[in-house]
C-alpha cells in the first residue's frame, strides 16, 4: 500500500508544471483565411519570475492588393500556473501603431485596432490547459478549444 501510495504521489509531481518551466520568452504563428482575408497574427510572449508577463502582437491582414501590415498590439498583466493550467489576467493594452498600410482606409484601419484591443479587454482572464510542455515547445488549449503552439 505504501508503495502504491509513493507511485501515485509520484506520478502527480511529474505531471504538475511548476512556475519555473514556464519562465521565458515563447513566440507564436496563427494564420486564417476568412471570405478571402488572409489574418496573421505573430505573438511574442515573455513570462517573468515575478508573475508577470508582457504580450506582444503583430497582426496583418489581406485582402486582394488592400493589406495592413504590422498592426502593433501590446499588452501586459499577471500570470500563475496551478497544476495543469495556465491562467493570464490582462492588466494593460495598447494598439500604438501600423507598420505599413495600403489601399486600407483610416477608420478601416481604427475599427481592426479597437477590435483587437477589445478581444483582450472584454475578457482580461485566459485560462488554458497545458497540453505539453518541454525545453523549447509549449501547447495551449484555451477555453475556447483553441490550440496554440508556442516555440522558444
Amino acid at each position: 500500500m505504501k508503495v502504491l501510495m509513493m507511485i501515485l504521489v509520484l506520478m502527480v509531481e511529474l505531471s504538475a508544471v511548476s512556475t519555473h518551466e514556464l519562465v521565458g520568452k515563447w513566440q507564436a504563428l496563427r494564420e486564417v483565411m476568412n471570405h478571402g482575408t488572409l489574418t496573421i497574427e505573430k505573438e511574442y510572449l515573455t513570462l517573468n519570475r515575478n508573475g508577470t508577463f508582457s504580450i506582444l502582437i503583430f497582426v496583418s491582414v489581406r485582402k486582394g492588393e488592400a493589406f495592413i501590415k504590422d498592426l502593433r498590439i501590446e499588452g501586459s498583466g499577471i500570470w500563475k500556473v496551478w497544476e495543469n493550467t495556465l491562467v493570464i489576467v490582462v492588466k494593460q493594452v495598447d494598439v500604438p501603431k501600423a507598420g505599413e498600410i495600403y489601399l486600407i482606409s483610416q477608420s478601416s484601419l481604427r475599427n481592426l485596432a479597437a477590435t483587437f484591443k477589445r478581444k483582450y479587454e472584454n475578457k482580461p482572464i485566459r485560462i488554458s490547459k497545458i497540453m505539453a510542455l518541454d525545453q523549447k515547445n509549449l501547447r495551449l488549449i484555451n477555453e475556447e478549444e483553441v490550440e496554440t503552439a508556442y516555440k522558444r
